[in-house]
């Protein structure tokens, strides 16, 4: 028998199996992998939780730096622009296409059509800064220059300045290149020289902005003009808002428009014309407006000294907002510019515009990504080139003409106030840029700027000099004493021109070219012609350094002539001069009206005297030919004693000889 027990499996042992190498390696793979993605889930997890709260910085800095369109900029975008956004690939094309035709309307004339191609090249690319100065550059330069009359030409000029001011810097409020491109109009198309018709881009500036903020007020110094301006800055700046709830100003507005005037520009305009602090044209007219004209029942509504305090705070707030709506300033900046750091600047003058927008461009840029380092040198350089300008052309007067802005009267002449702020400009910045350079000198504008400085310098020398007074004096002798120390000639030695005191540097020159009878007339005539324009523009001080200048001239000339046997190298006595310069600037076509009335008025009697009988009857024709006519007795009145003045007679001397002589050179022992 068979014992088959051991064939049997019994419940005691367990069955034991092993996965292959394979399957084990498997299955290992699986469980390290499941860990991996389970760790690698979390950690997405996390990064979104962290990259989420991340988004508001992240905007907030790429809006900061002009990396997007900020929607607060483009709030109301017109559906075409964002219709012209969804072109994707095909902008491009678009772009290059309505370039290329607006070139060639351009050429053909077409100009309103090109302008309109410009803006759609600008549409479709908002955000790149070049579109929008290349249109500024073709309307304010290429287009303005084809037109025939200064009317059109200042109104492309405008286009320039209004597609940048209002429309490009919206999109790119931080560009430093737009910002470089609306100073650059400023400066150079109105404020400098090369244009045909600057003068008219000059009197159209000057008598809008004269609306806007009314004619400069008669100031002693520089702290009441920062306050007169201070009223507009100060004013309530939502302006319907104001007008509701100001109790007085809410009573005057409706009288006001009783008269047909609003609180807008069209009031501005009205007190700019009427109330003038200064003389004008409406003062010498023969007939004066009456007491039932529209024109009188306002100015009465205007002058009522109860209506006075409310009037004023009316005016500042409209002035507040055209300044900010319709030219795009930050009035707290212009405030800033003038009190902390450029002086009183006169928003009349093209200049200021060239400051204000070169130094807010290079304030907004900071930090800006991708900047353009050229734009951003010259931006900043448009403030030293602007102050300058305002030293040598930054004085305006201005007798405005509101019914044709380019036949009103404007002079720019030099302002001396503006130097101090131009020197103290060039050792800021100097150290701020260029402290770190070895050469950098402590007192002086730094390497790069040296050059210019020192021109600038003499400059300012011999105006501060020839302006005349104890102040200016003494200021330029300190200017000349910085040029003795930090000037020197390369080897380190003083310059021969500084081994002289101010009177010699400046005077020098000029006395120099006193060596003949012609030249020396000339000069001093020059300075009596000078001292007559600033008396006519209300520049007495500088007026009368002038003809101390003249006299100072006039006696060097005639210091030799007492030898000669006769008169012939003698000049006429000073009065017989300034009488026939006096004549002579009377009769000037080019010299406003209103100038001649204010040098009448300003001339001594006894000047006046010389003179009368001679242009009494130019003056009545030059009344006559006023629109309206003025009254000849209040705009050139006769000078008091006039018949004993007749009786006396002026001595002169005979006419130079020149029986086979030339008007030689000065006489030399």
């Amino acid at each position: 028998m068979v014992d088959d027990t051991r064939l049997r499996p019994t419940t005691s042992h367990t069955l034991r199996y092993s996965l292959p190498e394979h399957l084990a390696a498997r299955r290992a793979a699986q469980r390290s992998e499941w860990v991996v993605q389970t760790i690698a889930v979390s950690v997405a997890v996390v990064c979104f939780i962290l990259a989420g709260l991340l988004i508001g910085p992240v905007n907030t800095i790429r809006k900061e730096r002009q990396l997007v369109i900020d929607p607060a900029t483009v709030k109301g975008l017109p559906p075409d622009i964002a219709l012209l956004g969804k072109l994707g690939t095909f902008r491009a094309l678009a772009i290059d296409w309505a370039s290329i035709r607006a070139e060639r309307l351009k050429e053909e004339g077409k100009t309103y059509e090109a302008m309109q191609l410009h803006e759609t090249v600008c549409a479709l690319a908002p955000r790149f800064p070049k579109v929008w100065a290349n249109a500024a550059w073709n309307m304010a330069y290429n287009i303005s220059v084809s037109q025939y009359t200064p009317e059109a030409r200042w109104q492309w000029v405008q286009n320039g300045i209004k597609i940048i001011r209002d429309k490009g810097l919206r999109f790119n409020p931080r560009s430093v290149t737009l910002y470089k491109e609306l100073a650059w109009i400023y400066w150079h198309k109105v404020g400098d020289f090369l244009d045909d018709e600057h003068l008219n881009y000059k009197r159209a500036l000057a008598v809008e902005m004269e609306i806007v903020l009314g004619a400069p007020p008669v100031v002693l110094n520089d702290e009441e003009y920062f306050d007169w301006f201070h009223k507009i800055v100060a004013a309530p700046r939502d302006l319907a808002k104001f007008l509701a709830s100001d109790k007085e100003v809410a009573a005057l507005v409706p009288r006001l428009r009783e008269v047909d005037l609003q609180p807008e520009h069209g009031l501005l305009e009205f007190v700019a014309r009427h109330l003038r602090p200064d003389l004008r044209a409406a003062d010498l007219a023969k007939e004066q407006p009456g007491s039932d004209t529209l024109i009188a029942r306002r100015l009465t509504l205007l002058k009522d000294p109860v209506n006075a305090l409310a009037l004023d705070r009316l005016l500042a707030a409209v002035r507040s907002d055209v300044l900010r709506k319709q030219h795009s300033f930050d009035l707290d900046w212009m405030y800033d510019l003038m009190v902390k750091q450029y002086g009183p600047l006169d928003w009349r003058n093209a200049f200021a515009h060239a400051l204000y927008w070169s130094s807010w461009g290079d304030k907004v840029s900071e930090g800006v990504a991708a900047t353009d380092p050229a734009d951003a040198m010259n931006t900043a350089r448009f403030v030293f080139f602007s102050l300058q300008q305002l030293i040598n052309r930054g004085r305006i007067t201005l007798a405005p003409d509101f019914d044709d802005p380019f036949s009103s009267y404007i002079e720019l002449t030099p302002d001396i106030r503006y130097i101090p702020y131009l020197y103290d400009t060039y050792m800021r910045l100097g150290k701020k840029h260029f402290a770190d350079n070895p050469r950098f000198k402590e007192g002086t504008p730094g390497p790069s700027y040296m050059n210019g400085f020192v021109t600038a310098m003499s400059n300012w020398i011999e105006l501060l000099y020839l302006e005349g007074g104890e102040e200016n004096r003494k200021q330029a002798e300190n200017y000349f004493t910085w040029l003795r120390e930090h000037n020197p000639h390369p080897d380190g030695q003083t310059q021969e021109q500084y081994l002289q005191t101010v009177d010699e540097y400046v005077m020098g020159g000029i006395l120099a070219q006193l060596q003949t009878f012609k030249a020396s007339s000339a000069i001093i005539g020059s300075f009596i012609r000078q001292a007559l324009k600033q008396f006519s523009l209300g520049q007495t001080k500088a007026a009368l350094s002038s003809m101390v200048r003249a006299r100072q001239c006039y006696d060097y000339w005639m210091i030799d002539t007492k030898i000669d046997i006769n008169d012939r190298r003698k000049l006429q006595e000073p009065p017989i001069l300034l009488r026939d310069q006096v004549a002579g600037f009377m009769k000037e076509p080019r010299v406003d009206s209103l100038a001649k009335a204010r040098l009448w008025r300003a001339l001594p009697a006894e000047q006046r005297q010389m003179v009368y009988d001679g242009l009494q009857p130019f003056f009545e024709r030059l009344c006559d030919a006023q629109k309206p006519a003025w009254a000849v007795e209040r705009a050139f009145p006769e000078p008091p004693a006039m018949d004993e003045f007749r009786r006396r007679k002026l001595d002169t001397v005979g006419a130079p000889r020149k029986e086979g002589v030339e008007q030689g050179e000065r006489y030399k022992p």
